[in-house]
C-alpha cells in the first residue's frame, strides 16, 4: 500500500517532491555522519584506546560528510534523476555494519565496561542512536530515488513514443500538415496529359 502510495505521489506530483525527498534524507545523513563524527573525535582525543570499531565508525562517519553535504543539492536540479542511487545502497550497508559495531560494543552492560570512555554511556548511546538514523535514511532514499529513477524513466519512455516517427514514411506526429502535399501530388498525376 505504500508503494502504490509513492507511485501515486510521483506520478501526480511530478518528481518535484521526489527530489524534495530526497533532498531532505540527503540532509538527515549528513547530520547524522556530523554528529557522529564529532563524538567519536571526543572519544578518538580524549582516550588512548584506539579499537578497529571505534576507527571504523569514525572513517565512515568523515567519508559520508563531504559525500553527503554534495549531494544534498544535487536533487534540487531538474535533470537530477536518482543518480545516487548505488551510493545508498553501498553505505547503507556501511552504516549498517557501524550500528551493528557500537550495539554490541556499547549495548546493556557493556557501556560502562569497556576501556572507552568508561562511563560516558550518553555519548555512547548517542552515536549508536545516530549510527541507526543514518542507516534508516539511507533505506529512505534508497527507495525515494529508485522511485525518482523509475519516474523519470517512464517520463522519458512516454516523450519518446510521442515524437517516435512512424517506419517508412516519414511523417512524425503531425500529419495534416504532411499530408496536404502528398495529396497535391496525388491530383495532379490523375490528370489526363493534353496533348499538343
Amino acid at each position: 500500500m505504500a508503494t502504490n502510495g509513492l507511485t501515486t505521489l510521483a506520478r501526480g506530483t511530478g518528481t518535484g517532491t521526489l527530489r524534495a525527498l530526497a533532498v531532505f534524507c540527503h540532509f538527515m545523513i549528513f547530520a547524522s555522519a556530523a554528529i557522529v563524527t564529532g563524538v567519536v573525535s571526543y572519544f578518538l582525543n580524549k582516550y588512548s584506546f584506539r579499537g578497529a570499531h571505534v576507527v571504523y565508525q569514525e572513517v565512515i562517519a568523515v567519508i559520508t560528510l563531504p559525500l553527503y553535504f554534495c549531494a544534498m543539492f544535487m536533487p534540487l536540479f531538474r535533470s537530477y534523476e536518482g543518480y545516487f542511487l548505488p551510493v545508498n545502497f553501498i553505505f547503507s550497508y556501511l552504516w549498517l555494519t557501524s550500528f551493528v559495531f557500537s550495539a554490541s560494543d556499547w549495548g546493556g552492560r557493556l557501556c560502562r565496561r569497556t576501556t572507552l570512555g568508561a562511563g560516558r554511556c550518553s555519548l555512547k548511546r548517542t552515536v549508536e542512536a545516530f549510527d541507526f538514523f543514518a542507516f534508516f535514511f539511507l533505506v529512505c532514499n534508497i527507495l525515494v530515488e529508485g522511485y525518482l529513477l523509475r519516474e523519470s524513466r517512464r517520463r522519458r519512455r512516454e516523450e519518446q513514443v510521442v515524437t517516435k516517427e512512424r517506419p517508412g514514411s516519414g511523417v512524425s506526429g503531425h500529419t495534416e500538415a504532411s499530408a496536404a502535399p502528398v495529396a497535391h501530388n496525388a491530383e495532379t498525376s490523375a490528370t489526363p496529359a493534353v496533348q499538343v
